[in-house]
């Protein structure tokens, strides 16, 4: 548990108090900007990644001096909770550089890696699919589970389980989270991976539903971690706090998780990655987390660009450079394409090239809809883990410069696998053959790419 929780329960009754539409449309804005123009730090729209260790610092001192004078919004209170410059810094210093997930065999530890190392970044796959079909829902992760070069998995919303609806605030949520939870389980003992990392819950929204989860045959202090995430733009609720009151009574490790949109309130990805950095230094200081997921979007839906892996990039490099914690970010497109889409392919071994050349311990939802997607993306970033900032840009750069082909409609799963053996069918086979020599000849290598 963080040493200021109670202080910031504390301080969210006893703080300045404000309207969230000042907040929102005149405090926090102005404090963003002042601080991103203090530091000078500019965005270059043809680079993809930012690799100068300079800003990369400058971006940390400017989170953490936005933190520091914007505080955290309790929109419970209406009150702006504040934190010492001393406070964070103590929380910097404390925490925990090193945390293991999952159990047994699939146990994995995640450490600080620097731009460059060997140690490649672990790759969590998306487990399931957007459905009603409890069965469906459990061969979809199935499919992902059983790739040699899957680390771990993030469970995909369940939306209900046949007539029954996932509906916010009722006890269906909570029946349909743990039904989650169940087939995670389940899936994972049929691959052979009981002890596999199975994420965070995901099929529920409200905390009482997400605690409901782990018991007996579902989640546990080992395989999953429980959301205290930050509210958008430098807000909390007293649901974080209870989060992470129920995390640290139950040994469950914290999942901090920061992801800003661009274009609404933010200018662009200079103002995202400070804030990442400031959402991470105050969840830091509630929680006593530790494994950190950070990325940003688009108000436009948008998942992918250059502004997108750019502010990634620079968060992820000012924490590994000044904080050294656990960090995670985007491993794909972010919609549920086809698996034929040039775009999924491109764009998944992209965000794991920036992983591996901006100091990245881990990706989350990394790959695709499928189970061979998702073994791209696994092995994209074991044969980029080398990579130094330079080599890793240039590929980058001739990516960005291909014009991919227009995305066909979606197929279900039955059409890409055979659903009695689970084994991909050939013309998805086909698919990941063509881009494992696509990335041969961009400079990458995997020992799996050269099979027949």
């Amino acid at each position: 548990m963080g040493k200021l929780l109670w202080e910031a329960i504390h301080r969210s009754s006893t703080g300045r108090i404000m309207t969230e539409e000042k907040f929102e449309t005149e405090f926090f804005p102005t404090i963003l900007e002042d601080v991103r123009k203090k530091h000078q730090i500019e965005w270059n729209p043809d680079e993809p990644v930012m690799t100068d260790p300079g800003m990369a610092d400058a971006v940390f001192q400017a989170g953490l001096e936005y933190l520091l004078e914007t505080g955290l919004y309790c929109k419970d209170t209406r009150r702006i909770i504040q934190f010492t410059k001393e406070e964070i810094l103590e929380a910097v210093a404390t925490a925990r550089r090193r945390i293991t997930l999952g159990s047994g065999r699939e146990a994995i530890t995640l450490a600080p890696r620097a731009p460059g190392d060997e140690q490649h970044p672990y790759t969590w796959f998306p487990a399931g699919a957007l459905t009603k079909k409890v069965e469906l829902y459990k061969s979809h992760a199935m499919a992902a589970m059983q790739e040699p070069t899957c680390d771990g998995v993030i469970p995909i919303p369940l939306l209900g389980i046949g007539e029954l609806k996932n509906v916010l605030d009722t006890p269906a949520q909570t029946v349909v989270c743990q039904a989650e939870a169940r087939a995670m389980n389940e899936a994972a003992a049929w691959a052979g991976k009981p002890g596999l990392f199975l994420g965070i819950p995901m099929s529920a929204t409200t905390p009482l539903a997400m605690m409901s989860t782990f018991g007996p045959g579902m989640y546990n202090k080992e395989n999953c971690t429980l959301p205290i995430q930050i509210l958008q733009d430098m807000r909390v609720n007293y649901d974080r706090f209870n989060l992470a009151f129920f995390a640290d009574q139950h040994g469950i490790e914290p999942w901090m998780s920061s992801s800003p949109a661009l274009y609404g309130y933010l200018t662009g990805p200079e103002q995202g990655a400070i804030e990442i950095i400031a959402h991470t230094l105050g969840m830091l200081a509630y929680s006593g987390g530790s494994l950190t997921q950070a990325m940003c979007m688009s108000i436009h839906g948008t998942y992918v660009g250059n502004d997108i892996s750019w502010c990634n990039s620079a968060a992820a490099l000012a924490a590994e450079r000044n904080l050294g914690l656990p960090w995670v970010s985007f491993g794909s497109t972010g919609t549920p394409g086809s698996a034929f889409s040039d775009e999924a392919w491109y764009e998944t071994a992209l965000a794991c090239i920036n992983a591996c050349i901006s100091g990245m311990e881990a990706l989350w939802l990394a790959g695709g809809s499928t189970g061979i997607e998702c073994r791209w993306a696994g092995e994209v970033a074991r044969a980029a883990a080398r990579l130094t900032p330079e080599e890793g840009v240039e590929i980058i750069k001739k990516i960005r410069a291909i014009e991919y082909e227009p995305t066909p409609s979606p197929l279900p799963l039955e059409k890409l696998y055979d659903m009695t053996t689970l084994q991909p069918r050939q013309e998805i086979v086909d698919q990941y053959r063509k881009f494992t020599r696509i990335f041969r000849d961009l400079g990458l290598d995997y020992p799996t790419w050269h099979d027949a």
